[in-house]
């Protein structure tokens, strides 16, 4: 049986083509935030019929249209995505082609509303006509900027629209009309996102440098990644992370260490000189010590070995300043260890997951 439906599609674009595989990688977990953040920000009852790579298809049955929650729920939507990729772009510590450019993501909307029916594959009901058609075939257009939204004839009558612009395009199921309506004045309305200072704990107590035969990004993916990080570094038994979220400042992960010791740690980055990378972590739970911070630094020296320097640097507790020469001397250990073991990573023939076809 037919029913009348608001047909809802938030659709994001502007990743270029990527070939480097940290570049796919990367997009595909920001693609992913961003899809999940979109589903969040629904707030008038849409139902999710499905993820459709980069787009969403919601819709929701009803008898009439209330345009100021729909043009509500779009101001949420569009919000809500931007204000992460403003936070994304001060908390991010990759360089990465997807990283970098995130911020050039644009979010559009398609808004249609007409009879649907069902159709049930596999125990899921999912919205079938041509009016489903009808507004998949919509995000193909020619709207000539990139953030916007666009109401068919079906949802806004086009009479009463004189500031909107008017379009008839011709489709394989016939005419049809539409307005659309910039969106790009909300990017002036977003809340203001401060930057993450640097905060980097009074006594540096170890450095160490070596040459690795490496290209910066791939050696960058290799250490910030917690994908890879129990084939090189010791003493860590078990590592727990959100496995398909980029890591950037803030993000939270937990070793497990000895079998029984769990040691809570957050990413973190300082200032980086021109053409350095730099990944960091942080932790409050060793003791001796108000907060450690342990940083890599990257330089590339050509496009096959990069300048690693290892930084430690350490606040100490009441009298744990006298720890400082058995600390320094763990860590002298530890680190040539880590190090030793990331070469004889990066020399062999691992490849990430990524790479690998």
């Amino acid at each position: 049986m037919s029913q009348n439906a608001i047909l809802f599609i938030p659709d994001i674009s502007g990743f270029t083509e990527f070939v480097h595989h940290t570049d796919i990688n990367h997009s595909r977990h920001i693609i992913s935030e961003l899809l999940e953040l979109l589903i969040d920000s629904n707030s008038i009852g849409l139902e999710l019929a499905e993820i459709e790579g980069d787009a969403l298809f919601f819709y929701r049955l009803a008898d009439e249209i209330n345009h100021r929650n729909l043009e509500e729920q779009i101001h949420k939507m569009y919000t809500a995505f931007h204000t992460h990729l403003k936070r994304y772009e001060y908390e991010r510590i990759c360089h990465c082609g997807a990283c970098s450019s995130a911020y050039n993501l644009n979010l559009k909307f398609v808004v249609h509303y007409g009879e649907i029916e069902f159709i049930t594959v596999k125990d899921s009901k999912k919205p079938y006509g041509s009016n489903v058609i009808q507004v998949h075939r919509l995000l193909k257009n020619d709207v000539p900027i990139n953030e916007y939204v666009i109401f068919t004839e079906n949802v806004k009558s086009l009479a009463n629209e004189d500031s909107s612009i008017i379009i008839e395009a011709n489709y394989d199921f016939g005419s049809i009309k539409f307005i659309y309506n910039a969106l790009d004045y909300l990017r002036e309305k977003l809340p203001e996102i401060k930057p993450i200072p640097d905060d980097i704990p009074k006594h540096r107590i170890y450095s160490k440098t070596q040459i690795i035969k490496a290209p910066i990004l791939d050696l960058y993916e290799v250490i910030s990644n917690f994908d890879y990080r129990l084939l090189w570094v010791k003493g860590i038994d078990e590592l727990e992370y959100e496995k398909n979220k980029v890591n950037r400042t803030g993000t939270k992960h937990q070793c497990l260490i000895n079998k029984n010791r769990k040691v809570n740690q957050v990413t973190v980055t300082k200032t980086a000189e021109k053409g350095e990378m730099v990944y960091g972590e942080s932790t409050t739970e060793l003791p001796f010590t108000k907060r450690l911070n342990a940083y890599y630094i990257l330089k590339e020296e050509n496009d096959r070995y990069t300048k690693l320097t290892l930084e430690v640097y350490i606040d100490f507790k009441p009298f744990g300043i006298f720890m400082k020469p058995l600390m320094k001397k763990n860590f002298k250990k530890i680190i040539s260890e880590n190090i030793k073991e990331l070469i004889l990573l990066i020399d062999s023939d691992f490849k990430p997951k990524s790479q690998i076809i």
